[in-house]
């Protein structure tokens, strides 16, 4: 029988693995720091389109209001 290992596994770490693997960490964290920052872009972005949201819906009432009245005026002269 033979002993031959048709796998090997070096048990030392290479200069390169260091450098890849900070390499890689240091990517990481730039990713996740731009993540937090187009996370808080967003929610300016939402809490100004709330903003808007509520002017509209006061425009909108205000201009319901002004035609309500436009037609309460109507209805009067016709009476």
């Amino acid at each position: 029988m033979s002993t031959e290992n048709k796998f090997h596994i070096e048990k030392s770490i290479s200069v390169g693995h260091i450098i890849t693997t900070i390499i890689l960490l240091i990517g990481g964290i730039q990713y996740l720091s731009d993540f937090d920052k187009r996370i808080a872009a967003t929610e300016q972005d939402i809490e100004f389109l709330r903003q808007q949201r509520i002017e509209d819906a006061r425009r909108i009432e205000k201009r319901l209001d002004s035609i309500d009245a436009k037609l309460d005026r109507i209805l009067q002269g016709s009476k």
